[in-house]
């Protein structure tokens, strides 16, 4: 199965956070939606600092990534808030 590679980058710290395997961009998305609906998560409290970036493919069958040549940004946090 290919997982997309994704990952968030914090803008107050000015680097990417340790990248995680997905489904798709949506399903990367509604993961990081789903942390933004956690009071306690710090990506509810900062919501500005963070961005989510998608960084290619890995197939989990001949263990390969397919890298972009550079992160490509998928939304920030402050677009994914929940509607209130």
């Amino acid at each position: 199965m290919k997982l997309g590679v994704f990952t968030i980058f914090d803008a107050k710290v000015a680097a990417y956070a340790q990248p995680f395997f997905s489904q798709s961009r949506g399903s990367a998305i509604r993961a990081v939606s789903d942390a933004l609906a956690d009071p306690q998560h710090p990506f509810s409290r900062h919501p500005e600092d963070y961005s989510l970036f998608d960084l290619g493919m890995y197939d989990d069958q001949s263990g390969a990534f397919d890298l972009l040549a550079a992160p490509e940004q998928v939304a920030t946090a402050l677009s994914l808030l929940p509607k209130k």
